[in-house]
């Protein structure tokens, strides 16, 4: 009797610590192991849990902290399925699987993750319009945002449809219901750069402080449909930026990856103006910012790249370049731009994939823009690799014929012009006029495109 009574008394810790239990039944799976991960942020971001052992009769999972709530997930590695759950502090879950289609199989003991399932087994039926969209855009076809909306419309209002019906039987505080209502007004958002008043109406609806929207994966969505509504434009940019991140405390554990986030869009090249942009970000909101959720070396490597963004100045004459062409002869950069209108100082490396796709393609739209514009523009081609074989750096120039208006130049060791140019990925394009005015830094095709437009009616 005693040893009964000791054996309670040891078991009853565990459970009453537990803050929140999973149980899981799996039988004729062909998974053996299932991954156990928390969401937060988006659909890439999750911590870690556990794996478990499916070959176990039942798997038992005890978590003794207590919880935030939100949307957890069971990733199978061999048939590459997953399950969402949705979990909050206290619960006890008990999920059975049994066959090839998980979604199918699955019955689960609550009632907001049978109602969560259900969910995903729509979305299962409606993804062929997922499909026929990336199928549509690989063929090149362009979408505006009406038209992408138009396109997603019957797959948006069956969602939408579910998600409504589901809102009334959901509490407002649990995490389900967060993240049906931030999804369904994001399908109600049609971002148009030109509407004004529904930009500035847009994040009122959204807490971004809110702790379960941070543990669904649409917190991310909010930002990227906001910033829909702004050009691809620095300066315009800058201003959502602006509005996004007073509205998030510094000590809230979304605010890492809010500005991670704006941290890579100015990083973007599709964006004009993106190394100024990139520069104000730093400045603002690490140099003179309480940063504290940075690493001391992490906030020390973002202060160099500010100080060697700093260090060319955009409407100001670019550092010289003089380097070795496969002749062995000295070019000069500013003596070269002044044979042309304008010139790209081009840095790659021949061994680069991106480079193999992204260097003629560039080459391309230039000589595009040479008929349309009705300029000459010449191309400062850089090979950035320290220790190049000639016979690759010249295969390259050769396989893509790279030839009109190039002059090809080894950079070596030359660590001062890496420096100077923030050269240390590749490839990288900047534009400068025949005076060795510097235009624009690390531009994209379609941002060269706008800076020649803007730099030619300027001139005219």
């Amino acid at each position: 009797m005693f040893k009964k009574y000791l054996l309670l008394f040891v078991l009853i810790p565990g459970f009453v610590n537990a803050q929140f239990q999973l149980k899981i039944r799996a039988t004729n799976i062909p998974d053996t192991i299932a991954y156990f991960r928390a969401t937060i942020f988006d659909e890439k971001n999750y911590v870690p849990k556990d794996t478990f052992d499916l070959r176990k009769k039942i798997v038992k999972y005890k978590n003794t902290n207590s919880i935030v709530g939100g949307m957890y997930y069971l990733y199978f590695p061999i048939s590459k399925q997953k399950i969402n759950l949705i979990i909050e502090d206290n619960d006890t879950i008990f999920l059975e699987l049994n066959g090839l289609n998980y979604l199918n199989s699955a019955k689960v003991n609550t009632n907001k993750n049978k109602i969560l399932l259900n969910y995903q087994i729509l979305e299962q039926s409606l993804i062929h319009y997922d499909s026929s969209y990336a199928f549509e855009l690989k063929s090149g076809k362009k979408f505006s945002q009406i038209q992408k909306a138009a396109y997603f419309k019957n797959k948006t209002d069956s969602l939408v449809i579910f998600r409504n019906k589901a809102l009334k039987l959901l509490n407002q505080q649990e995490a389900l219901y967060v993240y049906f209502k931030t999804l369904n007004l994001l399908d109600a958002s049609i971002p148009n750069k030109r509407d004004i008043i529904t930009r500035n109406s847009f994040l009122k609806q959204f807490d971004l402080n809110t702790p379960k929207l941070f543990f669904t994966p649409s917190m991310k969505q909010v930002l990227v449909e906001y910033v829909a509504y702004y050009p691809l434009i620095a300066d315009s940019l800058i201003k959502a930026l602006d509005s996004v991140m007073p509205k998030i405390k510094n000590t809230n554990k979304a605010y890492p990856f809010v500005f991670d986030y704006f941290s890579k869009l100015f990083k973007n090249r599709e964006i004009q103006n993106n190394t100024e942009g990139y520069a104000y970000f730093i400045e603002k909101y690490i140099k003179n910012a309480d940063a504290t959720f940075l690493a001391p070396k992490v906030k020390e490597s973002f202060l160099k790249e500010l100080s060697q963004l700093k260090s060319q100045k955009v409407k100001d004459t670019c550092i010289n370049i003089n380097l070795h062409d496969t002749l062995d002869v000295s070019q000069d950069l500013h003596l070269f731009a002044k044979n042309y209108n304008y010139t790209i100082v081009i840095f790659y490396d021949p061994n680069c994939e991106h480079c193999k796709v992204e260097v003629p393609k560039m080459d391309s739209v230039i000589n595009l823009l040479e008929k349309q514009l009705l300029v000459k523009i010449g191309k400062y081609a850089i090979c950035n690799t320290p220790s190049i074989v000639k016979s690759e750096w010249e295969g390259f120039v050769s396989q893509f014929s790279l030839n009109k208006d190039y002059v090809h130049v080894a950079l070596g060791n030359d660590y001062n012009t890496r420096k100077a140019y923030d050269a240390f990925t590749n490839p990288l394009f900047y534009l400068i006029d025949k005076e060795g005015i510097l235009l624009a830094k690390k531009i994209s095709t379609n941002t060269l495109r706008k800076e020649l437009v803007q730099a030619f009616q300027n001139y005219k």
